[in-house]
């Protein structure tokens, strides 16, 4: 998770950065089995955020808004308040209702 969060750091947020953050996600899976959840929510709403946009350039208020979204969420499920269950299954809940457009 901390590499997933460095590398989105370093983006910009263009539209490919949504596509890339799916791809690279949906690999974590196999090699973080503890936040298989997670990083498939994650990798959903990066996915239906492209989607939406349908490969069209992002105006940069819906860009930086979007990133700057889903860097907060990466870094609270690396943070204290979602080590234990009932904080997880709420950040799960947050991401899973969460619309980054």
């Amino acid at each position: 998770m901390n590499e997933l969060l460095n590398w989105l750091l370093q983006q910009k947020g263009s539209m490919n950065t949504y596509l890339e953050f799916q791809s690279r996600a949906l690999e974590l899976r196999a090699t973080e089995p503890e936040h298989v959840a997670l990083l498939r929510l994650l990798a959903d709403l990066a996915g239906r955020f492209a989607e939406d946009y349908d490969r069209r350039p992002l105006p940069i208020d819906v860009a930086e808004g979007a990133l700057q979204q889903l860097t907060g969420l990466i870094e609270a499920a690396l943070g204290p308040s979602a080590a234990d269950p009932a904080g997880r299954l709420a950040l799960l809940n947050q991401i899973g209702a969460a619309e980054l457009a």
